[in-house]
């Protein structure tokens, strides 16, 4: 085995293991370890998937203390997969990037508004609807006009969409969307979501109802 493979089943064992904080010290001691989050996060079914997502974040806001540089070549690197010239599908670059901003806000503060701009593209709003209520929960500014994205995305026919653009409506508009958001309760649409760590399969109804008792 190289060292390169060597590293990354260490690093699908840690995520299993939910021992994010191994992943950032590996990724102090290597920066390989940001490529290897990225190729783990194809797959959107998978657990592993999420866990690379968070730990990107993580390991980045890390490193961004000691080597923003590498954090910024990253965004772009991550930027740059779901241009057209990649070639590439983007994979969870939104999702990603929402966890950069999170994580290291100051190096990543440029960053909301091409997030959100990625919305256009139905196979990326699924991303950009998590990244956003990531962005806006965690009260990072930075997303104007996210709101009228989210409003538009509640009557999508995807229950998937329906579902994150409920999590993403910002907690001061929750009341003029009340009314929409009462309508969904007795949405039966089912999705999975990630939330602790895990994956787990809910309904839009009930999304709904947490958002309106929050």
């Amino acid at each position: 085995m190289s060292n390169l493979t060597l590293l990354k089943e260490e690093i699908k064992d840690a995520l299993l293991e939910r021992d994010f904080e191994k992943v950032v010290r590996l990724a102090l001691e290597n920066k390989k370890v940001f490529s290897i989050l990225i190729s783990l996060a194809y797959d959107k079914e998978d657990l592993l998937c999420w866990r690379a997502i968070e730990a990107m974040g993580k390991a980045a806001g890390a490193v961004a203390e000691k080597d923003p540089l590498t954090v910024r070549n990253i965004v772009q690197r991550l930027i740059w997969s779901v241009r057209e010239e990649s070639g590439g599908i983007g994979w969870s670059a939104p999702e990603m990037l929402g966890e950069l901003v999170i994580n290291s806000p100051l190096t990543c503060e440029d960053i909301p508004p091409i997030i959100l701009s990625f919305h256009e593209e139905e196979s990326l709003l699924k991303g950009v609807l998590w990244a956003m209520g990531r962005i806006v929960h965690a009260g990072i500014s930075g997303m104007e006009g996210s709101y009228e994205v989210v409003k538009a995305a509640l009557n999508h026919k995807d229950p998937f969409v329906r579902g994150l653009a409920l999590c993403a409506i910002p907690e001061t508009r929750i009341v003029e969307t009340a009314d929409k958001i009462k309508d969904m309760m007795d949405d039966e649409g089912r999705l999975k979501i990630y939330e602790n760590h895990e994956l787990f399969e809910t309904r839009v109804g009930d999304i709904a109802r947490k958002v309106l008792n929050h």
